[in-house]
């Protein structure tokens, strides 16, 4: 998609302002639509880029919905739609298997603090297989919970004597 047009849209609509004023109106309009060019386009691609994060979420509760990004590519914008991969056999140990009826029937809600650097790995695994973070997260649990039997708390997750667990879940 290019931007160009757009540019020159906001550019043209900025002189044709300006066109009432004296000349050093004009020329002052003239040479603010020409440096705003950058911050035009990326205004755009960052209200492009909101759009497509809202349809993403939008498609989370639709079962292999795809996953819409945008980036800027030179001077054009790109829009990348990909399928969700699905969880291939090798990888069901990992993940937990296949989606399992609260993946694909959620209805409860939690809060969740985590760190900053917690967050940003979760968000990258998420975006290495194509997934929401939800659903990433949805697939960890349901990995740890089938890893460690029906309590949840394995070894990986037990707590020692140094050790504590906080936190609190709304649902």
């Amino acid at each position: 998609m290019q931007l160009t047009e757009y540019v020159v849209q906001v550019q043209s609509q900025l002189v044709s302002a300006a066109a009432l004023g004296d000349e050093s109106t004009r020329a002052t309009a003239e040479a603010l639509s020409t440096a705003a060019e950058p911050a035009v386009r990326l205004a755009v691609l960052a209200a492009v880029s909101a759009a497509a994060d809202e349809i993403t979420a939008a498609l989370l509760d639709v079962p292999g919905a795809p996953v819409v990004a945008v980036h800027l590519d030179g001077a054009e914008l790109r829009v990348d739609v990909r399928p969700t991969q699905q969880i291939e056999p090798a990888a069901a140990d990992v993940t937990g298997g296949a989606a399992s009826s609260d993946e694909t029937d959620a209805t409860a809600r939690i809060s969740l603090r985590l760190s900053e650097a917690l967050k940003s790995q979760i968000e990258s695994a998420a975006r290495n297989r194509s997934v929401s973070v939800n659903s990433w997260l949805v697939q960890a649990a349901n990995a740890a919970l089938a890893s460690s039997g029906s309590s949840g708390w394995g070894r990986s997750w037990s707590a020692g004597p140094a050790q504590r667990v906080t936190g609190w879940i709304n649902g």
